[in-house]
């Protein structure tokens, strides 16, 4: 077992994640009444708003010794070093989670600077202790 500190979802993901399902129910219920294509199109919309918000409330996130590991449902684990990291900051307006923007690694473990990939991690309770965790190991 590891002692790395993990970091989970505010739970305003799940809440949106409920909610979202709720909907959908109702927009069954709607579609069992009657068929119609405005419905089925808003249902379909629910569905992709509730599977976003059910993958964004199980993500979790861990900083280890050498980095931060992103695990997040039917997805490997995606494991950033601090060697790659060239940004982190707080990003977006209603729920501000961490941009992360690094330099992605070879498979020979080598890390290559021509183009930066960006992983946009969502809003966790503790954020400013993450934030600070991340900035303070980037590298120069």
């Amino acid at each position: 077992m590891t002692d790395a500190p993990v970091y989970l979802p505010r739970t305003t993901y799940r809440l949106f994640a409920a909610g979202g399902a709720a909907v959908v129910l109702l927009f069954l219920w709607e579609l069992l009444k009657g068929f119609s294509l405005p419905t089925l199109f808003f249902l379909l919309g629910a569905i992709a708003f509730t599977l976003i918000y059910v993958r964004w409330a199980l993500m979790q996130l861990e900083l280890t010794a050498d980095g931060v590991t992103v695990r997040a449902p039917l997805q490997a684990a995606q494991q950033i070093q601090f060697r790659q990291m060239i940004i982190c900051e707080e990003a977006g307006r209603f729920m501000p989670g961490v941009s992360l923007v690094y330099w992605p690694v070879s498979a020979d473990g080598i890390v290559e600077t021509e183009v930066p990939r960006t992983q946009f991690l969502p809003a966790v309770a503790r954020q400013e202790e993450l934030l600070a965790a991340l900035q303070e190991r980037i590298p120069d």
